[in-house]
């Protein structure tokens, strides 16, 4: 008899519970890890994106005003 009390109470028991439950918390603490770096790296893509419009803007602007210099240049040395 006391051998079915002792097997209720230790079936009752869950010996590897709490390694399960420390292995979810790591899990989650990996996940939001993970999306904190994603996020992070999106971020920073965005940022270098931007920033090769704001060059191209520049360039295009500078040769804009090459032409026209040189198109002023070309009128007066026609003149």
């Amino acid at each position: 008899m006391t051998s079915r009390k002792d097997d209720k109470q230790t079936a009752g028991r869950n010996p590897g519970g709490a390694s399960t439950r420390w292995l979810g918390i790591g899990g989650g603490v990996a996940l939001v890890l993970a999306l904190l770096t994603v996020l992070v790296a999106w971020r920073h893509a965005s940022d270098e994106r931007r920033a090769a419009e704001d060059v191209k803007a520049r360039v295009a602007a500078e040769m804009n005003r090459i032409e026209a210099e040189a198109q002023r240049i070309e009128r007066e040395a026609s003149k």
